[in-house]
């Protein structure tokens, strides 16, 4: 236990360190997905007009945001793999690690957290430059914060099956690029417009139900019981992800180590 505090302080420290000596790089990024976001909600706007996208600017300001989420997640998970196995770090970081499964959760929660202020100063700057700003009561912050960790925990399960891909085979960036604007799509996807049986197989992918439920819950301001079922399929979601990715992953890693993948690139 003492060892992986260490493992979580060292990680903490290295991706605070890293976001201090390369702040170009982190606020190009946000800079980049702010643009993106004013270049969907303009181009909603002149197609809807001005009152219809007044009405769903919460549902834009939370897609986004989850989305933002969703990438640190695949990232994290995935192509940080690729870029590990590029510089020849990766057979290093075997060596020492306790468990390399274990050190992607560590990274992945300290990521996220870290990345959790980036993705707060985005939102505010989304909102102050739509002036519409989402309406939320102290009450209505924890089932909020508990439904996004939720749907991070089954984004960072599923983002473990491309990284088992990438201990193999290496290069999947294009893959994961492609499940990234995948998910885009997915946290604008309106559940109750699908007609069923798709509607059940769309709230069953990644971030697809937990999106659903944060606008309920911003619209309701309140965990009503229809809400709270939606919270409970996310829960079984969420875990099935976790554990189908973390059993892929270590199937993978079997197969890299039987090859002999990990020592080169």
């Amino acid at each position: 236990m003492i060892r992986w505090l260490k493992v979580l302080r060292a990680e903490f420290l290295r991706d605070f360190t890293l976001a201090l000596r390369y702040p170009v790089e982190l606020f190009a990024g946000m800079f980049i997905l702010y643009l993106l976001f004013m270049g969907l909600f303009l181009g909603a706007k002149v197609l809807a007009g001005s009152n219809a996208i007044a009405g769903n600017l919460d549902a834009l300001v939370i897609g986004y945001t989850m989305w933002y989420f969703a990438i640190i997640a695949i990232n994290r998970m995935s192509v940080d793999i690729e870029s590990e196995a590029r510089q020849g770090t990766l057979e290093q970081v075997y060596l020492h690690a306790p468990s390399y499964l274990g050190l992607l959760w560590i990274r992945a929660a300290t990521h996220i957290v870290l990345g959790g202020g980036a993705v707060l100063l985005l939102s505010l700057l989304i909102q102050a430059t739509t002036r519409h700003f989402l309406q939320l009561t102290w009450g209505i912050i924890p089932p909020l914060f508990f439904v996004m960790v939720l749907t991070i925990a089954g984004l960072c399960g599923f983002g473990l099956i491309l990284g088992g891909f990438s201990l193999v085979f290496k290069r999947i960036g294009q893959l994961a690029a492609i499940v990234q604007f995948s998910l885009f799509f997915l946290a604008y996807t309106d559940l109750s417009l699908i007609p069923e049986p798709w509607r059940g197989i769309v709230s069953h992918l990644p971030m697809g139900r937990g999106v659903d439920i944060l606008k309920s819950l911003i619209a309701e301001q309140g965990v009503s019981s229809a809400i709270a079922s939606s919270i409970a399929w996310l829960a079984a979601d969420s875990l099935i992800y976790v554990a189908v990715g973390s059993m892929l992953f270590l199937s993978m890693e079997r197969i890299a180590r039987k090859g002999g993948l990990l020592s080169h690139y």
